[in-house]
């Protein structure tokens, strides 16, 4: 058995990454690594990291849970027409799936995406099969992945606030040289200070763009694999278990 075969183990490999995560950040705050990169970075833009970073990690947990739940649902879709045997026939029945006479098909993307194949059997006896099935399929993916496209935009501007704060850090920096009268003791102590202030803001910031987009570009490549895979057990079930059998449609 592969791990894929396990149930909700998309939800589960994802809950493993964000413990690991989450312990990362216990330990960094335990030795007050985050307290000073908050306290070095007098843009304050790694709290606007933080805060797009946690509000990304909540819309990935939400794909997950979905994409978690259709992957199983694709699965028992499969195990039940399979069980079913060839002698029963698949129909439509008022916009659900039927095996035989009795027993419905639980209502998920697999057997929406069954559903819009069988409504299109008319129109593939007058265009190329090929052709519509691999529309129906490419709808499919980006219905699948289309979710997506706002996480890994946040990822982008994670990366890109990082360099803004490095800007601006280098700014802050340059400023404290280009405000100085005279050259005393004092003086530069004091511009000193205020370059260390402007570095670090540029080397936070720097690195907290960095982490987070990392970190939420995993969470994000990883959904998309999971997308994948259920695209490939849908494609599975039709090729495998829907055509042997002869679908009609009944009561629409």
């Amino acid at each position: 058995m592969t791990l894929q075969d396990n149930r909700h183990y998309l939800l589960l490999v994802w809950l493993t990454i964000n413990g690991l995560i989450i312990f990362g950040v216990v330990v960094s705050w335990n030795e007050g690594l985050i307290a000073q990169l908050v306290h070095g970075d007098r843009s304050r833009i790694c709290l606007i990291i933080a805060l797009i970073y946690v509000i990304a990690t909540l819309h990935c947990a939400t794909r997950v849970l979905h994409l978690s739940t259709e992957l199983n649902l694709a699965t028992d879709v499969a195990h039940i027409i399979g069980a079913a045997g060839r002698s029963n026939m698949i129909s439509i029945s008022h916009g659900r799936l039927t095996v035989g006479e009795l027993e419905l098909l639980p209502v998920c993307v697999t057997t929406q995406h069954i559903i819009d194949l069988v409504n299109s059997h008319d129109e593939l006896r007058k265009i190329d099969q090929a052709t519509e099935k691999s529309n129906l399929i490419e709808a499919l993916a980006e219905r699948l992945k289309g979710a997506h496209e706002l996480g890994w935009f946040a990822v982008d501007i994670l990366l890109k606030l990082g360099l803004v704060g490095t800007i601006i850090g280098f700014i802050l920096m340059l400023g404290s040289i280009a405000n100085t009268a005279s050259l005393d003791v004092n003086t530069m102590q004091k511009v000193l200070r205020q370059m260390s202030g402007g570095m670090g803001t540029a080397l936070f910031t720097t690195l907290a763009g960095l982490i987070g987009s990392i970190l939420l570009g995993l969470q994000y490549l990883f959904l998309d694999k999971g997308a994948d895979e259920l695209l490939h057990r849908i494609i599975r079930v039709v090729e495998l278990e829907i055509k042997p059998h002869l679908i009609t449609k009944e009561g629409s």
